[in-house]
């Protein structure tokens, strides 16, 4: 059976809950298929996170890591937005370089979707 390897890339704030949707509409069109769903933030969209967090779109992202979505966060982007790893839900990992998880990923098959 073909797993959908998908890496969803998030950089604007705004694009939130596109991405949400996209992730959870791939889910739930899986239907009996596989599916590894990654996404990819940087940019100014890690201040979901900090400063401009939104309770609703961080219970949407926890509800999709429950359903074995991952998430990455992009190190030099928290820092340049002052946002303390320290301080990030468990249900997140962070990676050095956002664009370098993008590119080992598209690398080993994933379609890259960027909304």
């Amino acid at each position: 059976m073909n797993v959908l390897k998908v890496v969803l890339h998030i950089d604007e704030i705004n694009k939130w809950q596109m991405v949400l949707n996209n992730a959870q509409n791939l889910i739930n069109g899986a239907a009996n298929k596989k599916y590894d769903i990654k996404i990819i933030v940087n940019g100014n969209a890690v201040n979901l996170f900090g400063q401009e967090s939104d309770s609703n779109i961080l219970k949407q992202v926890d509800a999709l890591t429950k359903q074995k979505t991952e998430v990455f966060l992009c190190r030099n982007a928290l820092q340049g937005n002052g946002i303390n790893e320290v301080e990030l839900p468990s249900n997140v990992s962070v990676v050095p370089a956002g664009i370098i998880k993008l590119v080992e990923l598209e690398m080993t098959g994933y379609a890259y979707i960027k909304p």
